[in-house]
């Protein structure tokens, strides 16, 4: 039963046949370090977003959120917009969200994400107090100096050839309080989407940290879920008039797992069940036509709550006994199997 669970909650969140109209997105702003004050108008940006992709928007700035683990296994995807310091989650708070990412869930992580919980041997202060967290996102930024100075123009270059840089020009010419990362951690399994080219240190000088360095990058963590980061989004323009960074965060968002727009290795022939949320009743559509097929639904603790075995063209399925809320079904056909994530109201 426990490798059922596991297996269960590990598809919970990156299901690339979830649509976006049954996704939830949670927005965490919180700070104990530096504040850079956009938590107000990232909030506002990601709403717009939700308009265009159909998803809700949950804002948290004080990590009540994450108080529960079954809370956190209801959103797709948890964006730190501008967190910082390291005494914004208590222990349990920070278990409940290594357990969310182990099990599944997406991150996407903007700019001083990665001045949030620095990693134990980065310079400076503020450092060793949550190391898997620097580890899950790849990075902390040094410190004296952080960036630097100002919000100068630069060219920003694509690395690889990505879903997520759609609609991104190369170069993007683009002001920003670019992050150095020698000296501070860095992962080098990131795998780098963007690069700034070689930057003006505070000193005047081109230092050795001034190298052309990341900007932007995503992680794959085995059996776990999927993980986007950019160090751009220092100034609040970013938020309410930088069209570009719009479609950059839209287009993580869209890969983090959250929907089958963008997402590697999608496959559209893949079974849909609709509707979502569901009353009495949901059909299931792209199912193999022939032979007898295996449909299990389990509850978010993996305990399974119905079994039923479907012959022939029999599509639709009766869930009215089960309690109103979150499910996952399995379906077992042939050699293949598929998860869903389905709301029972």
């Amino acid at each position: 039963m426990r490798l059922i669970a596991h297996i269960i909650l590990a598809m919970l969140i990156a299901l690339p046949h979830i649509t976006f109209s049954q996704s939830r997105i949670l927005h965490y702003t919180e700070t104990s370090g530096y504040d850079h004050q956009t938590r107000a108008v990232s909030y506002d940006m990601f709403v717009r977003l939700g308009n265009d992709l159909g998803f809700t928007v949950v804002n948290d700035s004080t990590g009540l959120e994450f108080n529960d683990f079954q809370n956190l296994m209801l959103y797709d995807v948890i964006v730190f917009s501008n967190t910082s310091g390291d005494q914004i989650l208590d222990a349990a708070q920070r278990l409940n969200f290594e357990s969310y990412i182990q099990q599944g869930g997406n991150f996407i992580g903007i700019h001083s994400a990665s001045d949030t919980y620095r990693h134990s041997s980065a310079n400076g202060s503020n450092t060793g107090a949550w190391d898997w967290y620097a580890e899950m996102i790849g990075a902390s930024v040094r410190q004296n100096p952080n960036h630097v100075s100002g919000t100068p123009f630069y060219n920003i270059h694509h690395v690889v050839s990505h879903p997520i840089l759609n609609g991104i020009p190369d170069p993007w010419f683009k002001a920003e309080e670019y992050y150095y990362w020698e000296g501070g951690y860095y992962d080098s399994s990131n795998i780098v989407l963007l690069k700034v080219e070689q930057t003006l240190g505070p000193n005047m000088q081109v230092n050795s940290y001034d190298s052309s360095r990341a900007v932007c990058w995503y992680r794959l963590i085995p059996g776990a879920g999927r993980v986007f980061y950019t160090s751009l989004g220092h100034s609040t323009l970013n938020f309410t008039s930088d069209s570009l960074f719009y479609l950059l965060i839209k287009n993580a968002l869209l890969w983090a797992g959250a929907t089958n727009g963008i997402a590697e290795h999608n496959e559209f022939n893949k079974p849909i069940l609709f509707p979502n949320p569901c009353k009495d009743y949901f059909q299931l559509y792209n199912v193999l036509s022939a032979g007898v097929s295996c449909i299990q639904i389990f509850d978010l603790k993996g305990r399974e709550m119905m079994k039923v075995y479907r012959a022939g063209n029999m599509n639709r399925v009766g869930v009215h006994d089960l309690h109103p809320g979150a499910y996952i079904l399995m379906l077992e056909e042939d050699d293949r199997k598929s998860y869903f994530r389905f709301m029972k109201k």
